[in-house]
């Protein structure tokens, strides 16, 4: 727990400091999570390290993180190769190339919407982080104490519905008082209370989604990069899934 505590005051300082300053400094940690990220999914199936689908893979995410603009093009050529490798490589079959390509446009995108939500507003970067944190947090703890009905067995045994329920609660609290603090960042206060009753929900499901993929591939964590927390995936679950949809709706309400 010791181990857990200290690695997670080092990750949130990490985020502090590149959520402030942003620029470089984000672009720095943000590239740093895409590059480890592919690693970690390529690298978590049983078969031997395939270095050509990272490359391909952190190629696709840095792509769509840091030239959006032709995100698309990327995408289409990314797509190409990995089903050219699917049809001349025994070893990789279809489903390898295109949990590859999706796990590519999840992580691309979610690098992208933080970049650009960090710079239109570092405190709106902030609302996205306190859903993501605090609904893991309290719906671990309000499961803990409370949970009795099991949420799904199938992907994630200890998570309960009294927690989720708890989690999902406080994450909007928590997240539309501090919009509100922020005079709902110059956006019409509507956008903010749909965003903070849904991306809590959204949060959770991207545990449960990435807690699925890893009991597809038979392993506990993603990595061992973060003590007592696992891998940057483990940690980011949550937040990529919220980023993801919470950048479709400021696109939706612009």
């Amino acid at each position: 727990m010791k181990q857990r505590v200290i690695s997670g005051i080092f990750i949130a300082v990490i985020t502090f400091i590149a959520a402030y300053f942003g620029g470089i400094i984000l672009t720095g940690v943000l590239s740093f999570v895409g590059i480890y990220g592919s690693y970690e999914f390529i690298s978590i199936r049983k078969e031997k390290f395939n270095w050509i689908l990272f490359l391909i893979m952190a190629i696709c995410v840095m792509g769509i993180f840091l030239i959006h603009d032709y995100a698309t093009v990327i995408m289409l050529l990314e797509m190409n190769v990995l089903l050219t490798i699917a049809v001349f490589d025994e070893k990789e079959t279809f489903d390898d190339v295109a949990t590859t390509f999706l796990m590519s446009m999840v992580l691309g995108y979610a690098m992208f919407f933080m970049s650009s939500i960090q710079h239109e507003n570092k405190f709106m970067f902030g609302y996205v982080l306190i859903i993501s944190y605090l609904t893991d947090v309290f719906a671990y703890f309000i499961g803990v104490k409370f949970g009795k009905h099991k949420l799904n067995s199938r992907v994630s045994p200890k998570k309960t519905i009294e927690g989720s329920l708890g989690g999902w609660f406080f994450g909007f609290l928590a997240s539309f008082i501090w919009a509100s603090l922020f005079h709902y960042f110059d956006k019409p206060m509507y956008v903010f209370l749909l965003a903070s009753l849904f991306l809590p929900i959204v949060s959770e499901i991207g545990d449960l989604v990435f807690s699925l993929i890893k009991r597809h591939y038979g392993v506990k964590d993603f990595s061992n990069l973060i003590p007592g927390h696992g891998g940057i995936l483990d940690r980011l679950d949550s937040h990529i899934f919220c980023t993801l949809l919470f950048g479709a709706i400021l696109i939706l309400f612009k």
